[in-house]
C-alpha cells in the first residue's frame, strides 16, 4: 500500500473510532468508548500516535478526511448497533483513500471468512486488542506478513481473543480523545465478561468468565484521571458487574471516599437488584462514599417473565432496593423496562405498568424509568431461540431499527400492539410523575439535590429534564441557591429568629413572570425586595407576622423568593 512519505517520518498516526447511525445528543456520544480509549492508550505507549473519536456516521466521515493525509490507520469499533454503518463507510473509505482499515469490536466474536467480503477491512481481529492491534499495526509497518492472532484470515476463521491481566497495559487518558475538550462524564470500567446469563444480553450470552480488576488498579486509574481533571467530574462506572464481588467492592468504596478529600467527584453504577437485596448495608456505604445515581435491571414487573429473562431477582427484590434507596436518601435510581419481550401480553403490560407505577409511589423523586425493546444479539438465548420466549423475530439483525421501532412481537401482540404498549406506559408513568410534582410529594431536599447535580457534574435526571427544567423561574430560583450556597436559604429553611431578621430577595427579573398572577401585597413585596428584611416589609406594608409569613412562603414554593442575612 502507498503511503505519502510524511506518514512514516514520524509516528504513526491512528485513529479510532466509534459511530452510530443516529441523531447527535445519544447516549453512546455522551459515554466514552473505553475500548478505543483504551486501545489508543496502549498505541501511543508503544510509538504511536493514537487519538479516538465518538460521534454519528456523517461526522466520523467528515474527521476522516480531514485527517486523511496524515493517517496511518483507521480502526472501527463495530457492535451490534453500527455494523451496517460500519460496513458502509469501509466500503467508501477503500475506494478513495489508501491508509489501512482495520476492524474489532464485540460484534467481531459472531464474524466469520465471509464478513472479509462484507465489511472490506484490511484486517478483521476479534477480541480484546490491547496486544493484537499493535502487533497487526507493527507488521503492516515492517512490511511483514504476520499471523496475528484473533485475525480471520481466508479459509481460516479465528478464535476470538480474551485478555485475563489487565494491569500491564496503558490507562486509558481522555487526552486520547480527538480534540478533547472535559466535560464533567469521566467512564471507568473495573471488570470485563459477566457472571450472569440473563437472556437478552449480549456479554451474559458470550462472555468468557468474569475477570475482575483489581481494586488497587480501578482506584490508580481513578486518581491519574482525576488528578489531570480541571473541573468536578462525575465518574461513570460503565461495567454491569461492579457490585459483584463483597471483598472488592467494599475495598474500592473505601478507596473512593479517600479520593473525594482531595477531589470534587461523585459516581454512578449498575447494582444488581438480586445481590443488593441480601446485601442492603452496601446501599448505605456507596452512597455515603459519594454514589448519586444507580441504575437496577428491572426489565418486568412479572416474575416468571424475570425468572424467563434469568434475571436472578423478583420484583419484590427490586422492591425492597428501591425502599431501601429512598429511605437511604440516593438522589436518583434508574431502571429499565422491556415492553414488547418476554411473554409479554396485554395483561403483562398492564401489570408491569401498575408495578412500575407503585415503585415510584414508594420514592418520589428519585426513581428516573426508562424503556426499550428487545434487541436480538447474537449469541442470546432470545436470537437463538426466540419461540422459547413467545417472541416472533420479524429483523433478527435489526436493520430496521434504530432502537426506536421494535423488530419483533409476541405471539399475542402485534408490532403496532407493542408500539403502542410502548406508548402507554411512558405516558402513565409521566403523568405520575407530573402528578407527585403537582401534589408536592417530592420534598424540597430532593428537588434541590437534582438542580446541584445537574448544575455542578452535568447529571439531569428524568423529574429535571421532563418537570423542573421546564419551569424557567424554578430553574433561575436554583441557580441562585446553589450558586450562594450558605448565603441564601429558603423559606422553610429560616429560623423564627430568620423570619424576622433575613432578607428578602427577588430571584426572578420581572420579565421571566407574568405579574398579573400575582396580588397587589405580592407585588409590593416584591417591589422592596433586596433592601428590607423580614420583620421591615411587615411594618412597611401594616402585615401580621403571621400574614407575611403566609404570603412569603406562597412566593418561595413558586420560586420567587430566598432569604440573606444580610442586603
Amino acid at each position: 500500500m502507498d503511503f505519502i512519505p510524511e506518514a512514516l517520518n514520524k509516528k504513526p498516526e491512528v485513529l479510532l473510532i466509534y459511530t452510530q447511525r443516529m441523531i447527535r445528543g445519544r447516549t453512546f456520544e455522551m459515554i466514552e468508548n473505553l475500548g478505543i480509549l483504551t486501545l489508543a492508550a496502549q498505541l501511543n505507549a508503544n510509538g504511536f500516535e493514537a487519538k479516538a473519536y465518538t460521534g454519528i456516521t456523517t461526522d466520523a466521515v467528515k474527521t476522516i478526511k480531514n485527517m486523511k493525509d496524515r493517517l496511518f490507520a483507521v480502526c472501527f469499533y463495530c457492535d451490534f448497533d453500527n455494523q451496517s454503518a460500519v460496513a458502509a463507510i469501509i466500503s467508501y473509505l477503500k475506494k478513495h483513500y489508501h491508509f489501512y482499515v482495520v476492524l474489532g469490536g464485540p460484534q467481531t466474536l459472531h464474524m466469520t471468512e465471509k464478513d472479509l467480503g462484507s465489511f472490506q477491512a484490511d484486517g478483521i481481529l476479534k477480541g480484546e486488542g490491547e496486544e493484537t492491534l499493535l502487533t497487526w499495526l507493527n507488521a503492516k509497518i515492517r512490511g511483514e506478513a504476520v499471523l496475528v492472532p484473533g485475525e480471520i484470515q481466508p479459509a481460516q476463521n479465528a478464535d476470538y481473543i480474551y485478555l485475563e491481566d489487565f494491569s500491564k497495559y496503558a490507562l486509558p487518558r481522555n487526552e486520547d480523545v480527538l480534540d478533547y475538550h472535559e466535560r464533567p462524564l469521566l467512564s471507568v470500567i473495573t471488570a470485563r465478561g459477566c457472571p450472569y446469563r440473563c437472556a437478552f444480553c449480549f456479554e451474559g450470552g458470550n462472555s468468557k468468565n468474569l475477570r475482575m480488576r483489581t481494586a488497587k488498579d480501578v482506584l490508580d486509574e481513578i486518581e491519574a484521571r482525576l488528578k489531570r481533571s480541571q473541573r468536578p467530574r462525575y465518574l461513570f462506572f460503565c461495567d454491569d458487574t461492579f457490585t459483584t464481588n463483597p471483598v472488592r467492592l467494599r475495598k474500592i468504596l473505601s478507596g473512593v471516599k479517600r479520593l473525594r478529600e482531595k477531589y470534587d467527584f461523585v459516581w454512578f453504577c449498575e447494582g444488581h437488584p438480586g445481590f443488593l437485596v441480601k446485601h442492603l448495608e452496601f446501599i448505605r456505604e456507596m452512597i455515603d462514599s459519594g454514589m448519586v445515581r444507580m441504575q437496577i435491571g428491572m426489565e418486568s414487573g412479572v416474575d416468571d417473565v424475570l425468572k424467563a429473562y434469568g434475571k436472578q431477582a423478583s420484583p419484590e427484590d427490586i422492591k425492597k432496593v428501591v425502599e431501601i434507596c429512598y429511605a437511604a436518601g440516593l438522589p436518583q435510581l434508574t431502571g429499565n423496562y422491556i415492553i414488547g419481550g418476554a411473554f409479554e401480553t396485554a395483561e403483562t403490560l398492564a401489570t408491569t405498568t401498575r408495578k412500575a407505577l407503585e415503585l415510584l409511589d414508594l420514592a418520589p423523586g428519585m426513581l428516573d424509568l426508562s424503556t426499550t425493546f428487545i434487541m436480538p444479539l447474537p449469541g442470546t438465548q432470545i436470537y437463538n431461540q426466540p419461540e422459547k420466549f413467545g417472541i416472533v423475530l420479524e429483523d433478527r439483525e435489526c436493520l430496521t431499527n434504530l432502537e426506536d421501532f421494535p423488530v419483533n412481537h409476541t405471539k399475542e401482540l402485534s408490532l403496532p400492539e407493542v408500539c403502542m404498549g410502548r406508548s402507554r406506559f411512558i405516558t402513565a408513568v409521566s403523568n405520575k410523575m407530573k402528578e407527585q410534582y403537582e401534589h408536592g410529594l417530592i420534598t424540597k431536599e430532593r428537588i434541590q439535590a437534582d438542580f446541584k447535580l445537574a448544575f455542578n457534574y452535568g447529571i439531569a435526571a428524568g423529574y429535571l429534564k421532563f418537570i423542573y427544567g421546564k419551569n424557567n423561574l424554578m430553574v433561575e430560583y436554583y441557580k441562585k441557591l446553589i450558586d450562594y450556597q450558605g448565603l441564601l436559604k429558603e423559606w422553610h429553611e429560616l429560623s423564627e429568629q430568620e423570619k424576622n431578621t433575613w432578607v428578602i430577595q427577588r430571584i426572578p427579573d420581572f420579565s421571566l413572570f407574568d405579574i398579573n398572577t400575582l396580588s397587589q401585597l405580592e407585588i409590593d413585596i416584591l417591589a422592596g425586595a433586596g433592601s428590607d428584611t423580614i420583620g421591615e416589609t411587615a411594618e412597611k406594608l401594616s402585615l401580621s407576622a403571621e400574614k407575611i409569613g403566609v404570603l412569603l412562603k406562597g412566593l418561595s414554593d413558586r420560586y420567587f423568593v430566598l432569604f440573606s442575612p444580610f442586603i
